[in-house]
């Protein structure tokens, strides 16, 4: 009896250890796990147990992060332990103007294939297949290895004149370290509720542990699936690259420049709108030339009946006068 006793009093203590870490914080939970596995141990070892070790622990501090933090005490507190330690999130957003587009997107696929990432999407809008001026523009989202981060980043510059580039980073470091701690907890009370199982005697005992190892097992699967998102984030750098199509660069002339360049400048662009704007008119005519011609013809045709008989008219009315 005191050793159904002693079962049934783990049991209990066990179901709610594993409740009470689904909602608590990180720290809450190291330290509920500590005192209430202890004290299960204590309750089980007085009842005269055979000495199945009940204790449920929080794991220590990731290895990665310990020896980190032993070199950064050596060196002082320097950023050595920053870096080891950081878990970087990071990515990068390109806009790109060049005159070759077809050759730009070949160029990057070139480029994303030798720094061994992927293309995650790809649009392209605009074009016309009877305009051959129509300007185009394309949307890239590229995974890039994150130790090829900068050797990609300084290659964008070949494929056009790069007219805005953000980056960021996000140290996920603190997050990821927290589930890989509650990962652990989760998989030493996995292997605590099989031992138990293996003991059960009871049916009730059984379905209490069986209902408490699938609770753990979706946790761990929870888990399991944050650590693998972080991964992928970490792992691969994300480049959002957007190419836009143009007749000409874009090279403003910058604030600091005299008034004459500035003035300069403008003269030219405006030249250069005209320029453009009359090329796309007469580009405009040369594909509506035979809707122009039909109009023109009916146009000119109306006009002509619309005289002779206003010609009429006014003779009709004239006539009458003469007779007076």
């Amino acid at each position: 009896m005191k050793k159904k006793k002693a079962f049934a009093l783990c049991l209990s203590m066990l179901l709610l250890l594993c409740s009470a870490c689904g909602g608590g914080s990180s720290a809450n939970m190291a330290a509920g796990d500590t005192t209430a596995s202890s004290g299960a141990a204590m309750e089980y070892g007085n009842s005269g147990g055979s000495g199945m070790d009940m204790e449920l622990y929080a794991p220590s501090a990731p290895q990665e992060s310990q020896s980190a933090a032993a070199a950064a005490e050596e060196d002082g507190g320097s950023s050595v332990y920053q870096n080891s330690g950081a878990k970087l999130i990071r990515r990068a957003e390109l806009s790109i103007q060049t005159t070759v587009f077809d050759q730009a997107v070949q160029s990057l696929q070139d480029l994303v294939e030798q720094c061994g990432g992927y293309f995650e999407r790809s649009s392209v809008y605009g074009g016309s297949y009877r305009d051959v001026n129509a300007q185009r523009s394309g949307e890239y989202v590229v995974r890039i290895p994150a130790e090829k981060y900068q050797a990609f980043l300084s290659a964008t510059g070949d494929l056009g004149y790069v007219t805005q580039l953000t980056e960021s980073s996000e140290d996920v470091g603190e997050q990821y370290y927290d589930t890989e701690s509650r990962l652990k907890t989760q998989r030493t009370k996995q292997e605590r509720l099989l031992e138990l199982l293996e003991k059960a005697e009871t049916m009730e005992d059984i379905i209490s542990l069986e209902n408490a190892l699938s609770e753990v097992e979706y946790q761990i699967e929870q888990y399991t699936s944050t650590l693998n998102r972080y991964d992928a984030l970490i792992g691969f750098s994300t480049f959002n690259i957007y190419l836009n199509e143009v007749s000409k660069v874009t090279e403003e002339v910058g604030e600091t420049a005299s008034l004459g360049s500035r003035m300069a400048a403008g003269f030219r662009s405006s030249l250069e709108g005209l320029v453009t704007g009359s090329q796309q008119l007469l580009i405009w005519v040369s594909y509506n030339f035979i809707a122009l011609a039909v109009l023109a013809a009916a146009v000119a045709v109306g006009g002509t009946v619309g005289y002779r008989r206003w010609k009429r008219v006014r003779k009709a009315k004239e006539q009458p006068r003469d007779r007076e």
